[in-house]
């Protein structure tokens, strides 16, 4: 068995922890990928908008994604009325409109980092689909070295 990391993160961990010389096992086998294929029952009606697409992350795995129109993504079977799926689709529309994603919404911390985002995550939406789409992902695997 191989420690996991080992680099310096490890070692600036509270000992309190007890994770500073844990070890764990290196996995044998590929993982299996996850996955909502074949799109069915909520993920396929009303379906998505357009896909699939795909997006290599920095951790080597690669997620594949449709873009949904808010409202049709697969929460849809919750069972809300015609008019409250409206009122829904309408308040994301206003807030993507108003809020764009480089925008500074909460003031920074005054001590500490902030989390980072695999870049890879900020995908750019299909022409026509910049307002009330989002995009959903159906899978995910580690991609073939």
């Amino acid at each position: 068995m191989k420690p996991c990391g080992g680099g310096s993160f490890f070692h600036s961990l509270p000992a309190s922890l007890g994770l500073r010389d844990r070890q764990f096992p290196l996995p044998n086998a590929k993982p299996s990928p996850y996955s909502a294929e074949p799109l069915a029952g909520a993920w396929a009606k009303p379906g998505q908008s357009a896909g699939p697409f795909t997006a290599k992350l920095v951790d080597g795995s690669t997620v594949t994604y449709h873009w949904y129109r808010f409202i049709d993504q697969p929460f849809a079977q919750c069972g809300f009325s015609d008019a409250e799926c409206a009122s829904l689709q309408s308040l994301i529309e206003r807030m993507q409109h108003a809020w764009p994603i480089d925008g500074e919404y909460l003031a920074l911390p005054q001590a500490g980092k902030l989390a980072a985002f695999d870049r890879k995550l900020f995908v750019t939406p299909p022409k026509g689909m910049e307002v009330g789409f989002v995009p959903i992902v159906v899978r995910q695997e580690l991609t073939a070295h």
